[in-house]
């Protein structure tokens, strides 16, 4: 029952959006811009509170980047269900941190 709620909402998400209007839209462009600069300003604010850490501010991440990170907690994690060039561009990026080894995650 809760899977159709959950598409009925969507679906009038969609309509009172107007589809790919508002995804592509004015207000979705100005939300872009918004959480972009708001995670440039923490990463500014990381910097200053830990200097001795190393941050770096990126637009997307491949989701096999993502796989091989879950790989290395636990092997059963990080599935290959994805095309293997496939990406996520999250709203604002993504704020990763160096580890001790250098790798950035």
């Amino acid at each position: 029952m809760s899977k159709k709620n959950q598409s009925n909402r969507l679906t009038t998400q969609q309509k009172e959006s107007k589809g790919v209007v508002g995804i592509f839209g004015e207000e979705a462009k100005i939300h872009d811009m918004t959480v972009g600069e708001v995670s440039h300003l923490a990463v500014e604010k990381l910097q200053e509170e830990f200097p001795l850490l190393e941050f770096r501010y990126k637009t997307s991440i491949k989701k096999e980047e993502i796989n091989e990170a879950l790989k290395k907690i636990d092997p059963e994690l990080g599935q290959t269900l994805f095309v293997p060039n496939s990406s996520i561009i999250p709203d604002g990026g993504i704020v990763e941190v160096k580890d001790d080894n250098g790798n950035g995650e």
